[in-house]
């Protein structure tokens, strides 16, 4: 059949014009891949990726996400839905703390580094505080007399180990808390910084402990307490091999090596998070309530500056598969999974469950970029 020259025209400008709409879709796409953007500071409001491979899972649990140490390492493809904690050890990484350390926060870096080595304040401590600075500790430790002989007081024994005539009950119950820097490098904003961290962690005797033991859930009085010690204590005095080094103990815990160990992990936390769009670069939000056969959910739309956009579309580019969380005030409400490339100013969170939080959400968003 012949075809009519008008059809021809009409055939072409269909193909120029299919032509041009994906040559200019694939030279924006280019171009935004190659954008360089200077990295974020978190906002109240946050799309926070976790790189790939960096041996942590997103898991949403009783509707809530959870960044978790994987005993495995996790990939972006790997798919984890609600409830899973196949492969992840129950340990969850404290959200807010790590946005405030992200944020420069030095007030937050000592807790932060604590809570990751599951080493924060716990119902094991002492209920009075005998706070001794690492800086004086040294002290203590290489010949300051005055400070050695509080030191000693505090512990009730001497630095070598060796007992005291008498026991200090309120020192035996209450040993000591070290306070010692833990340096640690962060980048805030681009530029990597060293901050330090408080790190605190309850100290006692071996010889203050096993008396305490003795003491659990027992009515004793003081002649029963003098009693007991003299029983712990005895051997030590007699056989100095028996005792416990305890200079030797407080230094191990101040010296470096043991700072290195307990920055570690937490420095590969922060290095892992990645701010992908915070409040600043969020127009406005909104969302809209409907039934399912599960009962009401609700989705959450957000509307993204263009800088904000060309942010989203270039992270989500290579990790198709991979989870973002989104996060209000320090809480992670969803953990959405990236199925194809987000390269759109409107992002839509669907089947939230809580109307509550992403009401919360909806009004951090919109009350914000009203002042």
């Amino acid at each position: 059949m012949k075809v009519r020259s008008s059809t021809k025209i009409a055939i072409g400008f269909t193909i120029i014009a299919a032509g041009s709409i994906y040559g200019y879709q694939y030279a924006m796409r280019r171009a935004i891949m190659g954008e360089h953007f200077q990295p974020l500071v978190p906002g109240t409001v946050n799309l926070i990726g976790i790189n790939p491979g960096a041996g942590f899972k997103i898991l949403v649990v009783n509707e809530m996400a959870q960044l978790v140490k994987a005993s495995d390492e996790f990939h972006g493809n790997e798919s984890d839905d609600a409830g899973s904690t196949e492969g992840a050890v129950k340990k969850h990484i404290p959200i807010r703390e790590m946005l405030a350390v992200l944020k420069g926060d030095e007030s937050k870096v000592g807790p932060f580094i604590m809570k990751v080595n599951d080493r924060d304040e716990n119902n094991n401590w002492p209920p009075t505080r005998v706070i001794w600075k690492g800086e004086d500790l040294q002290k203590a430790l290489h010949g300051d007399k005055a400070l050695e002989a509080k030191l000693v007081h505090d512990l009730n024994i001497n630095l070598d180990g060796s007992p005291l005539p008498t026991l200090i009950r309120s020192s035996m119950e209450n040993g000591i808390i070290l306070d010692y820097p833990i340096p640690i490098k962060v980048t805030i904003a681009g530029k990597q910084t060293t901050v330090v961290g408080r790190f605190q962690e309850p100290y006692k005797p071996t010889l203050m402990s096993a008396v305490e033991n003795k003491l659990n859930d027992k009515l004793v009085t003081d002649d029963t307490i003098r009693g007991y010690y003299k029983e712990e204590a005895e051997p030590q005095m007699n056989d100095p091999s028996k005792r416990e080094n305890v200079r030797k103990a407080l230094l191990i815990r101040l010296a470096p090596a043991n700072a290195k160990e307990l920055a570690e992990y937490p420095q590969h936390i922060l290095e892992s998070a990645f701010v992908i769009v915070n409040d600043s670069l969020i127009d406005s939000a909104s969302y809209r309530s409907y039934e399912t056969t599960n009962g009401k959910t609700n989705d959450l739309t957000i509307e993204l500056t263009d800088e904000g956009r060309r942010r989203l579309w270039q992270f989500s580019e290579d990790r198709i598969g991979t989870q973002i969380m989104f996060i209000n005030d320090g809480i992670a409400y969803a953990a959405p999974k990236i199925n194809h490339e987000l390269s759109q100013g409107e992002l839509t969170i669907t089947q939230m469950p809580d109307e509550r939080l992403v009401k919360e959400a909806v009004a951090a968003i919109n009350n914000k970029k009203k002042h």
